[in-house]
C-alpha cells in the first residue's frame, strides 16, 4: 500500500488533510481527515475522516470525470482548495462512476455505503 498526502488546508482552527492510498488490490481510495469548528459543524464531532474507495474497473471512469473537471490528475483535482472528498463523490454521481464511502468519527462510529 502507498499513501501521499496531496493537499493540507489550514484556516480559521478548520485542517483538512486529503491523501491518495494506492492498495496492493489495485483499489484507489481517497483520504480526507477534517478537524476543527468546521467538522463539528457538518458531523457534530471535532474530527472525521471520509473514504472514497474505487475499484480497479471505475478508475478509468473516475479519470474521465476528473478531466470533465478541468483537472489533468486526481492529486491535482483535490489539491485545489476548492475541491474535497464530497465534491469528487458528486462529480462521481453525476458521472456515473461507482465507488464505496466510508465515514469514520470518534462519536459518529463508521458508515459505509457499498458501491452499487
Amino acid at each position: 500500500m502507498r499513501e501521499h498526502e496531496v493537499a493540507r488546508f489550514e484556516s480559521v482552527g478548520d485542517v483538512r488533510v486529503v491523501s491518495i492510498v494506492e492498495g496492493d488490490d489495485e483499489v484507489l481510495e481517497v483520504r480526507q481527515r477534517v478537524t476543527g469548528p468546521s467538522a463539528l459543524l457538518a458531523y457534530g464531532e471535532g474530527e472525521h475522516s471520509l473514504r472514497v474507495l474505487f475499484a480497479p474497473a471505475a478508475v478509468p471512469g473516475l479519470l474521465r470525470a476528473i478531466g470533465s473537471a478541468g483537472s489533468s490528475s486526481l492529486a491535482e483535482y483535490l489539491a485545489a482548495e476548492k475541491n474535497d472528498a464530497v465534491d469528487l463523490m458528486d462529480l462521481c454521481d453525476a458521472r456515473g462512476v461507482a465507488y464505496t464511502f466510508v465515514g469514520i468519527g470518534p462519536e459518529s462510529g463508521v458508515q459505509c455505503r457499498p458501491a452499487m
